[in-house]
C-alpha cells in the first residue's frame, strides 16, 4: 500500500507541479488581502473533485473591522473547511494559510508566474506555504484515486491572514469550533529531516515617546521627543543584553537545537503628525519585536518592559506612551505520542535515515489548535528557501517527498 501510494505521487509530480503553479498564479498578497475569494473558490473546487464536503465561512465585516480598521472591509476575508469522514475513531485536520507576504526588490524570476526549472518552482508562496498547502491535499487525491482508505478522518483548514497574526484566519476557525481534531498537520514549521513539535512566542510593541514641539530657533524651550528616544534606546540595549544572557530562558530542543530569546528595537521608527525639518519633534515611535522562547512566560516578558520603561521615564521626566501590536504565545509540546511517532516514521520512510524534532524559531498558527483544542500537533511541509525574500523557492524533488511524507502518515500504521 505505502509503494502503491508513493508510486502514484511520483508518476504524477507534473500534476502537482501544476497545481502549485496554480496557486503562485492567485496573488494573495496580505496585506491588505487581495483575491481571497479567488483563491477559496479554486481550492473548494479541487477538494469538491477530488470528493471532499466544503464549506467556505466568511469572516463578519464587524470582526474585520475591529481587527484590521475600515480600510480592510473591501478585502473580505475567507477561510475554507473541508472533511473527508472515513469513520475513523480519530480526526487529523491540515492546516495552511494561503496568504502571502507583499513582493519588493528585483527578482530574477516573476514573483506570480511559478516558473518552474529543472530543480526548483519559483514564485511568492512556493514555500510559505502554497507548496506545503498543495502537497496536503495531493496526498489526499492520490488516496482517494487508489481508493485507499486513511488510518483517520482527513479534514482541511485552509486559512486567511497567518500572515498578519491570524485571528481571523486559524483564530477565527478554532474559536467557532469549526474543527474539532484529535490531531493537527500544521503544514509548516517543520521540514526535510526536522519535525516541528512548537514555536517560538512573539511580542511586538509600539513605543510612543513624546515631546512638545516649537520652532528650530526656540528649541530650548520644547522637549525634543526624537533626542529622548535616543536615551530610551540606549537605555533599552542595556536591558535587553542583561535579560536576554539568562541561561534560565533559552530552549533546548529535542533536536539539540539551542533557542534563545530575541530582541529586534526599532524596526519600524516614524515621526508624529506635523513633523516637519524645522519643528521640534513632539512625538517619536519606535517598535520592540521581541521573540520567546518556549522557556518564557508571555505575561512575565510584557511586565518586565513595561516597568523598565515607566521606571526609566519616571526617573528622567518623559512621557512614553506603550501599545500592543500583536502577541503570540510560545509553545513547546510532547513528542511520544503514537501521533507524532506514526508521522516520524512517516519521514522516515520516504526521507530515510534518523528524523528528528525541533521547535521553530519563528511562529506559526500550531498555537491555535493547542490552546483551544488541547490536541496534539506537529509542523511539517516543504524544505523552501528564500522564505519572505527575493526569488522564494522551492525544490520540485522535496514537493514530491512531502506529498509522499503525508500519505504515508495517513496510509501507513506505525510498525
Amino acid at each position: 500500500m505505502h509503494d502503491a501510494v508513493t508510486e502514484w505521487i511520483s508518476n504524477n509530480r507534473e500534476k502537482l507541479f501544476q497545481f502549485v503553479q496554480h496557486l503562485i498564479q492567485i496573488p494573495t498578497i496580505n496585506p491588505p488581502g487581495k483575491q481571497y475569494a479567488e483563491m477559496v473558490e479554486y481550492l473548494e473546487r479541487k477538494l469538491q473533485q477530488i470528493g471532499l464536503e466544503t464549506e467556505i465561512v466568511r469572516v463578519p465585516d464587524a470582526m474585520v473591522e475591529k481587527q484590521l480598521g475600515e480600510a480592510f472591509l473591501s478585502f473580505p476575508r475567507y477561510n475554507l473547511i473541508a472533511r473527508w469522514n472515513a469513520k475513523a475513531p480519530k480526526t487529523v485536520l491540515f492546516n495552511s494559510h494561503y496568504d502571502v507576504v507583499p513582493v519588493s526588490g528585483k527578482w530574477k524570476h516573476d514573483p506570480f508566474r511559478g516558473e518552474i526549472d529543472d530543480k526548483w518552482i519559483y514564485g511568492r508562496g512556493s514555500a510559505d506555504m502554497k507548496g506545503s498547502l498543495a502537497a496536503s491535499i495531493f496526498a489526499v487525491e492520490a488516496l482517494k484515486t487508489l481508493k485507499i482508505d486513511p488510518l483517520y478522518n482527513v479534514h482541511f483548514a485552509l486559512v486567511a491572514d497567518e500572515e498578519i497574526g491570524g485571528e481571523l484566519g486559524s483564530g477565527f476557525v478554532v474559536k467557532n469550533k469549526l474543527v474539532e481534531p484529535d490531531f493537527v498537520v500544521v503544514c509548516e514549521g517543520g521540514s526535510a529531516k526536522k519535525i516541528g513539535i512548537g514555536h517560538n512566542g512573539i511580542l511586538q510593541l509600539n513605543i510612543r515617546v513624546l515631546g512638545t514641539s516649537t520652532h528650530t530657533a526656540y528649541q530650548q524651550k520644547a522637549v525634543n521627543s526624537f533626542l529622548e528616544t535616543v536615551h530610551l534606546v540606549e537605555f533599552l540595549e542595556g536591558f535587553f543584553k542583561k535579560i536576554l544572557a539568562d541561561p534560565k530562558r533559552g530552549y533546548v530542543a529535542p533536536s539539540k537545537e539551542k533557542l534563545k530569546p530575541i530582541v529586534n528595537i526599532g524596526g519600524v521608527v516614524s515621526s508624529g503628525p506635523g513633523s516637519k525639518v524645522n519643528i521640534v519633534s513632539s512625538e517619536t515611535t519606535f517598535t520592540i519585536d521581541r521573540r520567546l522562547t518556549p522557556s518564557e512566560k508571555m505575561d512575565r516578558v510584557e511586565s518586565e518592559i513595561r516597568e523598565a520603561i515607566e521606571k526609566w521615564a519616571k526617573k528622567r521626566g518623559t512621557k512614553v506612551k506603550i501599545e500592543i501590536i500583536h502577541k503570540t504565545e510560545p509553545c513547546a509540546l510532547g513528542y511520544n505520542s503514537s501521533f507524532t511517532k506514526s508521522f516520524k516514521s512517516a519521514v522516515e520512510k520516504i526521507k530515510g535515515g534518523k528524523a528528528t524534532f525541533t521547535v521553530n524559531r519563528g511562529a506559526t498558527d500550531m498555537h491555535f489548535f493547542v490552546k483551544a483544542n488541547n490536541c496534539e500537533a506537529i509542523g511539517y511541509g516543504v524544505d523552501g528557501k528564500d522564505i519572505h525574500a527575493i526569488d522564494e523557492k522551492t525544490s520540485l524533488e522535496d514537493l514530491v517527498e512531502t506529498t509522499q511524507v503525508y500519505a504515508t502518515f495517513l496510509s501507513s500504521p506505525l510498525s
